[in-house]
């Protein structure tokens, strides 16, 4: 009998242990989760702008092509109008 209750503590002692270690576990996971989340947050905050400043990029690099292409046609209307005023003169 004292033998059984000597295991039997035995194994209670062992698993109070095991407890209280997976409680601390569980501590710092927990911790662990949480600046996980937060640095989620921050991360999507941070794509998200990403995305609004490559939108704004891709915005302003079809307006610097259109530009370029008036003054493609400029250039050629000027180089057109020289030839025209060196047949004359």
């Amino acid at each position: 009998m004292d033998d059984q209750l000597a295991r039997l503590e035995s194994k209670v002692l062992a698993a109070i242990s095991l407890l209280k270690e997976l409680r601390l576990e569980n501590s710092q996971l927990t911790e662990r989760c949480a600046t996980l989340d937060e640095r989620c947050r921050g991360l999507q905050d941070q794509n998200e702008q990403l995305a609004k400043d490559l939108q704004l990029a891709q915005q302003n690099a079809t307006v610097a092509g259109d530009f370029e292409q008036k003054r493609q046609l400029i250039e050629r209307k000027v180089a057109t109008l020289l030839d025209k005023l060196e047949a004359i003169g």
